[in-house]
């Protein structure tokens, strides 16, 4: 699947419908599990090589902190320690996967919140969703696993009060899963303006010598909103 870059603006804020939501997370909990098929083997072996690549980058701009306890109580506690902090603290318990060893799913954990600040998408269902999306653009290849492990996995909870018990699972939806992940966007996107895109290339190289949160910072101090600064500066982040 051929995908361009594209970037994010505002939090989520078109609800799915709950047969959309059922859809979704039935499609988690009645789909077959296809983790110890070759295929899939292959994906989780690339994801663990992207994984590992992107938060040794990740620690080399922010300062990450494993922890036992649930971190934040929500999406805007962690944006804000992130940004204003330069700190992201990660979850650690409950970290068995059939995919790969524990440690390089608290990685991907990691990965994944940043992910979330980068995007600026909330923790609820439509923001994993778009979560989802900004992670598969990103890595096209590894769509079908982002769709399972986030996406799917997201509403599966939505519908169980929480995440299932027992071991995990990786599925492969039908197409009129994948469709409805796939198409579903959320208000507020936009493209860069020609004035952006130039900024996007000095940005870039600020972050060079800068953390992100300074950079926003930054931006907030030269009386840019915040959402405009978020899009120029995760513009800036991809081409680092």
């Amino acid at each position: 699947m051929k995908s361009k870059k594209k970037s994010w603006r505002a939090r989520p804020n078109i609800k799915l419908l709950k047969s959309e939501i059922e859809k979704l997370g039935q499609a988690y909990l009645k789909g077959q599990d296809v983790s110890g098929t070759r295929r899939v083997e292959e994906m989780a072996r690339a994801q663990a090589e992207r994984v590992h690549r992107e938060f040794d980058k990740l620690r080399r701009k922010i300062r990450v902190e494993f922890t036992e306890r649930d971190p934040y109580n929500s999406f805007e506690e962690l944006q804000n320690d992130v940004l204003s902090n330069g700190r992201m603290y990660v979850y650690t318990l409950h970290s068995e996967t059939p995919l790969w060893d524990a440690q390089t799913n608290v990685m991907a954990r990691a990965v994944h919140d940043y992910d979330h600040v980068l995007a600026n998408t909330d923790f609820s269902i439509e923001g994993e969703l778009a979560t989802y999306q900004y992670s598969a653009e990103r890595a096209p290849k590894l769509d079908s696993l982002y769709l399972s492990e986030i996406a799917l996995q997201a509403a599966a909870s939505a519908l169980l009060g929480g995440f299932e018990s027992g071991q995990q699972r990786l599925v492969i939806p039908d197409y009129d899963v994948v469709k409805l992940a796939q198409t579903f966007r959320r208000n507020g996107r936009r493209g860069l303006s020609k004035a952006d895109a130039m900024a996007v290339w000095d940005f870039g190289g600020a972050l060079r010598f800068m953390t992100l949160g300074q950079l926003m910072t930054r931006l907030a101090a030269a009386g840019v909103p915040f959402e405009q600064a978020m899009v120029l500066a995760t513009a800036a982040e991809n081409l680092t």
